[in-house]
């Protein structure tokens, strides 16, 4: 495992945690407590308000109550004062110029207060005397009580008008009307105080009356009544002309909850019947006045706050002066009428409060946004920074590396660079072979398993769309080469063995055109990586070319080893050999070979229904047999036969031991895997064969007449041909023990667990997956 990959669990992150509490939660908390003093203000100031009209309000309405009294005290004070004054001065003046004192005072009195409606003055003797106001404007009506000589009562009538000039004059009959049985006279017996009657009605001009009279002792022993009438009529437009608030209004009643005075006081005497004792609060009709008068009759006299009708109301109610008897005055106004300025003061001030909330956590969140496009910036800048560092770590690897020009030494650090630095899963370097028409691995680095391995060879017959992409010489890239139609061959023969899916390929170029590619599988390309790749791959084409002139000169001297088998043609060969080798001419009987490379192919035994598919079939099994034949003669093997649907290929069949019999054979049976995976992946056939490989001793030799057939024997054959018949996965290349233990610091092998071989007990299975 490199160094890179090593994590130390214990390390503390205390810049990134200092980072993040300096960038995120302090001015999160800031601007929490920013919005929790504005909300904490907004509040505070709506109590702070509210209190403040409820007291205003009270205050208010205790103002106004004073007000009212002292008003409804004026408007009564005339009638009830006005008793003592009058009788004060009837009470001393001599009895011949009583009456003269008593009009004179009520008719004063009468034309300065227009609330008063009318006096009376009556004494013991049953004498009376009466001053009213006129149906006439401006006429003053004088009424005297007269017994006429047959004993006939009559009142006198003589009106006068403000000049104190005489209009006119007339009797009307009195009946047996006696001052002293009437109501406002007997209330006053024994009484020096003065006495208020119940309202009553003046039918004549439906006017509602109450009397208050004063008794008193005039100078000649006689006692004398004293009577005011007021009208209630007035006191009621008096107390609707007061203005409470905006809609508020105020009611006289009696400690029995009679009405005295109010509001639309006419059409509740007219729903009462013109009956004053029926004239009580009605919740229907005085449902707020009706709730104040019961917490005044529970709680007594004070402000109230009731609920009606989901609004709140303040009701008061407070006595009248002494002269009105227990009279109580009632007051019932909305609370917003007197704080509607207030409250709306204090709705704005929460309103702006919530717009400077709002606007602060916007501004605090357009903060903490930078703040983050910041940070993520820096992280960005990081990265970028980290990979130009180990974009230059990787360069100097490369630079570093001995041989990395020199054709005959791998190049491992490219592709393990090339790898580290994309976070490719896989990296490799091919190269064009036979001007083109094949294309070879030199290199694949695998960096989650940290193996490399090489030599697959694809032909342009098997994935023609695939070089012409690579030579247009544009890179190009595919999340998915399942589905390009330029990728989808390489990604069945290549990526498919480690479930890979993204590729991204970079053309090598050389002097003369291109001379292969860099091909990245699972990358994680950033845009800032184009230029290393592409200096790698640059890097990759000047050892190309070098492979490449290497190769031409060595070309003459391969031609004159190949030519050597082609050139024996007097020996006869037998009719089951693909491939033989210049010294297996040379046999003519029986020999031991010491070690023997067996390689064994299993194919599945085709199923076809007529001459066509016969026809392709054929045609794709000569198309195997000429690859297997060119893959032969590559890696000098012994002899490769056909029998039926199996095939044996041979290496190292020498009476001297060959040690580089079993290299030869694992290379082309990873070139035959290679050769049949593409041929059947471009006839869109699934792989349909298993191989099977051992090595160790066997004997053999030519058997029968002209034309001979050259047999091998041996437990290195049949556990050859064991290795292939029991492959499970399609397409494997399973093998022995022995050949495990030779090969594994050459190749990559996958263990396949234990198998049992009649007379030789358990051994071990591997699969060989690909060249170190």
């Amino acid at each position: 495992m490199s160094s890179e990959e090593i994590i130390d669990p214990t390390v503390q992150h205390n810049a990134s945690v200092r980072r993040v509490l300096l960038h995120m939660v302090l001015p999160f908390v800031l601007i929490i407590m920013t919005v929790g003093a504005i909300a904490w203000v907004g509040i505070s100031s709506y109590r702070t308000t509210r209190e403040g009209v409820s007291v205003l309000t009270r205050e208010l309405m205790e103002a106004t109550q004073h007000y009212i009294g002292q008003e409804v005290g004026d408007y009564i004070a005339p009638s009830a004062a006005g008793n003592l004054i009058a009788a004060g001065m009837i009470e001393h003046a001599p009895p011949l110029v009583s009456d003269k004192v008593f009009y004179s005072y009520g008719s004063v009195m009468l034309q300065k207060i227009p609330q008063l409606q009318s006096f009376y003055l009556a004494d013991d003797q049953g004498n009376f005397t009466l001053i009213t106001r006129s149906p006439d404007k401006d006429v003053l009506d004088h009424v005297r009580l007269v017994t006429q000589p047959g004993g006939a009562k009559v009142l006198h009538h003589v009106l006068f008008n403000t000049a104190g000039q005489q209009v006119r004059q007339y009797d009307a009959p009195a009946g047996d009307y006696d001052p002293r049985v009437r109501p406002w006279y007997k209330n006053t017996a024994g009484k020096d105080t003065i006495q208020w009657t119940q309202p009553y009605l003046f039918p004549t001009d439906k006017q509602f009356v109450m009397t208050s009279s004063l008794r008193f002792r005039r100078d000649d022993g006689h006692e004398m009544v004293f009577a005011t009438n007021i009208s209630l009529n007035e006191l009621s437009a008096f107390l609707d002309k007061i203005k409470i608030g905006k809609s508020g209004s105020a009611m006289i009643v009696d400690g029995e909850g009679r009405v005295i005075a109010g509001r639309n006081l006419t059409q509740h005497a007219e729903a009462a019947g013109w009956d004053p004792d029926k004239m009580v609060l009605d919740p229907k009709i005085y449902p707020v006045f009706a709730l104040g008068y019961d917490h005044y009759r529970v709680r007594g006299f004070g402000p109230k706050h009731v609920e009606w009708d989901s609004k709140t109301y303040i009701t008061m109610a407070s006595a009248l002066p002494r002269y009105s008897q227990g009279w109580i005055l009632l007051i019932a106004a909305p609370e917003n009428d007197f704080g509607s300025f207030a409250h709306q003061s204090s709705r704005q001030s929460l309103q702006f409060a919530g717009i400077v909330t709002v606007f602060s956590l916007l501004l605090g969140a357009l903060y903490i946004r930078q703040l983050r496009r910041t940070e993520a910036g820096n992280r960005r800048l990081a990265v970028q920074q980290s990979q130009v560092a180990q974009e230059s770590g990787a360069l100097q690897q490369v630079a570093v590396a001995p041989h990395l020009f020199d054709p005959a030494a791998d190049a491992l650090v490219l592709t393990e660079q090339l790898a580290q630095v994309t976070g490719a899963r896989r990296a490799s370097l091919w190269r064009f072979l036979h001007d083109g028409a094949a294309m070879v691995c030199d290199d694949t680095y695998d960096r989650t398993q940290n193996t490399h391995s090489g030599g697959f060879e694809m032909g342009r017959e098997e994935l023609g769309k695939f070089f012409d992409a690579i030579e247009e010489g544009s890179s190009f890239s595919v999340s998915n080469a399942a589905t390009d139609e330029r990728t989808t061959r390489f990604e069945r023969l290549v990526m498919r063995e480690v479930s890979t899916r993204a590729l991204a390929v970079y053309p090598v170029h050389g002097p003369h055109g291109t001379l292969g590619m860099l091909a990245l599988e699972d990358p994680v390309m950033l845009p800032h990586l184009l230029y290393f790749v592409e200096l790698m791959a640059s890097i990759a084409g000047t050892r190309f070319a070098a492979q490449d002139a290497l190769e031409a000169q060595q070309k003459p001297v391969a031609d004159s080893k190949t030519s050597a088998p082609v050139a024996v043609t007097g020996t006869p060969m037998s009719d089951n050999l693909l491939m033989r080798a210049d010294e297996m001419a040379d046999v003519t009987g029986a020999s031991i070979y010491p070690s023997v490379a067996v390689l064994v192919v299993s194919f599945s035994d085709p199923v076809v229904e007529g001459n066509k598919e016969t026809a392709a079939l054929i045609a794709l099994i000569n198309q195997l047999a000429t690859q297997v034949q060119s893959v032969a003669q590559e890696e000098h093997l012994f002899a490769v036969e056909v029998a039926g649907h199996r095939m044996i290929c041979m290496a190292g069949c020498t009476t001297e031991p060959d040690p580089t019999a079993l290299v030869r054979l694992a290379n082309a049976a990873l070139k035959m895997r290679e050769t049949f995976m593409g041929a059947l992946a471009a006839a869109d056939l699934e792989p349909v064969f298993t191989m099977g490989m051992d090595f160790g001793p066997a004997f053999g030799g030519a058997v029968g007449q002209l034309p001979t057939v050259f047999n091998l024997w041996g437990q290195t054959v049949s556990l050859a041909e064991l290795m292939a018949e029991s492959a499970i996965d399609p397409g494997t290349i399973q093998v022995t023990e022995r050949v495990y233990t030779n090969l594994r610091d050459r190749y990559l092998f996958r263990s396949r667990g234990s198998f049992f071989v009649p007379h030789l007990g358990l051994g071990r299975a591997y699969t060989l997956a690909a060249r170190r």
